[in-house]
């Protein structure tokens, strides 16, 4: 089964998509597609395309910027303002295909804007010095990567005007004056990009200057003090001005600060401000929404983000840690809307012989919507013995397996990429193969007379998905299969 060619555009975001991917009641001759725009919904702007010299590295087949795009990760580490921690996992690493892989949490950490006395400065204390020793300092402790790049790459951001760099430089130069002040004082970026100032133990606040081009408006109930802002600098103990803060995964600089060369223009990211297209009783932009919409392609828009290797992968897997963050912690603060879940919380504190019963209904209680968690796990379990109890054992199980030369996905790479660059169109790709298996089997029934099936998705080592389904016949065809001259009909194996 060969999908076709990409070539369908969204008539509201002019996005590119497969016919199939057409929602269920849209017309061939009239497609209408939600998962980019949301029918016209979803009013972005697009990422711009990278400046000149980062356009080029990315582009040409000369041998400094196919190494150039290998070690894309770390140039952009090397030029980030913020630093990321995870555990980045290494299975499937000794051979063959690799993807980025993660074990855990995944934090957004800013560090000090001073540096330590013995220590070299690094992330965004190397923007306060001069550009030649700021780039020495990222060599020495990147010796794998190119001095001239990363000089050039340094040039671009200060030429592109890129303004973390003023903020930060603001923010450290208050600091300096304000350095002998008397009592606690720190310095913040809060939701609506300004700094801001905190003096004394109850925490006044004097607003610093800061450019127009870096604010946003955020309704006034996220726009109030909170844990969404980033502190930038610390004083009044003996180890607070050194220490790590980690950035709140809604803040409108989470992405950009740490991905430089993705946005080496400063473009921010999802906020609470942001809104759906149109009068809507619900009309806020989720970030799921947000992120959705950019990574579908757009004619004069190939390269951001799609043209970033292994970045994008990074960029991914922070994307998804970052919306699974966000619905986590939506759970935890609407508890009260889960009642039910929290009754049967105490059933599965008992079944777990909590001794101290004093905590049931403070637990954080996970639903059956979050995909993944205990309750899914156990309602996906229960179904499918279900089943069984009603239509007995299987009849076949089937794997289905993405294959990364499928034509749908070699048209689509940008040159010089694998499929592994294009994590967004394999997944595409099999989501709508998958599609057309489920069909054969219900509506064709290819092996038979369909009941029922159970299924899961895994991915392999090298990050590529597959299925596993367990299919479940009518009786007589079922014992059909026992023959083995039906299933030649299906399956041979050549000497």
């Amino acid at each position: 089964l060969d999908l076709g060619p990409m070539n369908i555009r969204c008539d509201n975001c002019q996005a590119r998509h497969w016919i199939d991917e057409r929602t269920s009641s849209s017309r061939t001759d009239q497609p209408r597609f939600e998962t980019c725009c949301k029918h016209g919904d979803i009013v972005l702007a697009l990422y711009p395309s990278p400046p000149e010299y980062l356009r080029l590295l990315l582009q040409e087949g000369s041998a400094k910027s196919r190494q150039f795009r290998k070690q894309l990760r770390a140039y952009d580490a090397a030029l980030s303002f913020t630093s990321l921690n995870c555990t980045v996992s290494d299975r499937g690493a000794l051979g063959g295909v690799n993807c980025f892989q993660i074990h855990r949490e995944l934090y957004h950490l800013q560090g000090p804007l001073d540096t330590t006395s013995g220590r070299a400065p690094r992330y965004a204390q190397l923007y306060f010095y001069d550009p030649v020793y700021a780039t020495n300092t990222r060599q020495r402790a990147n010796p794998e990567l190119d001095r001239d790049i990363l000089r050039h790459l340094l040039d671009m951001l200060h030429e592109v005007a890129n303004p973390f760099i003023q903020l930060y430089l603001t923010a450290r130069e208050r600091l300096q004056t304000n350095q002998h002040a008397n009592g606690p004082s720190r310095i913040i970026l809060n939701p609506q990009m300004r700094l801001v100032l905190e003096e004394g133990a109850d925490r006044r606040r004097e607003n610093l200057p800061t450019s127009d081009e870096v604010a946003v408006i955020i309704p006034d109930e996220y726009g109030n003090p909170s844990r969404r802002d980033i502190v930038l600098a610390e004083r009044g103990g003996s180890t607070d001005q050194q220490r790590c803060h980690c950035i709140d995964v809604t803040h409108a600089v989470y992405m950009p600060l740490h991905y430089v060369l993705l946005f080496p223009y400063g473009d921010l990211g999802w906020h609470y401000g942001m809104q759906l297209h149109g009068n809507r009783q619900r009309d806020r932009l989720t970030l799921r929404q947000h992120l959705r919409f950019h990574l579908h392609v757009r004619d004069g828009h190939e390269l951001v983000p799609f043209a970033y290797g292994r970045l994008f992968q990074q960029f991914l897997v922070d994307a998804w840690a970052t919306c699974d963050q966000y619905q986590l912690d939506w759970y935890r603060t609407h508890q009260a809307n889960l009642r039910t879940d929290l009754y049967n919380g105490i059933a599965d504190a008992l079944a777990r012989a909590d001794v101290d019963l004093s905590s049931v209904g403070r637990r954080v209680i996970l639903p059956s919507s979050y995909l993944g968690g205990a309750r899914f796990i156990g309602q996906c379990y229960q179904d499918s013995m279900a089943i069984v109890r009603k239509l007995g054992r299987p009849s076949l199980f089937i794997t289905f397996t993405a294959n990364p030369k499928w034509d749908e996905i070699t048209r689509e790479l940008l040159p010089g990429q694998q499929a592994t660059d294009r994590p967004d169109l394999v997944a595409r790709v099999f989501h709508l193969k998958v599609k057309h298996l489920l069909h054969d089997l219900k509506y064709e029934q290819i092996f038979g007379q369909y009941c029922a099936s159970v299924w899961t998705i895994e991915y392999q080592k090298r990050g590529l998905p597959h299925l596993h389904l367990l299919l479940f016949l009518d009786p007589s065809d079922r014992d059909r299969l026992l023959d083995p001259a039906v299933i030649d009909r299906f399956i041979c194996a050549d000497g």
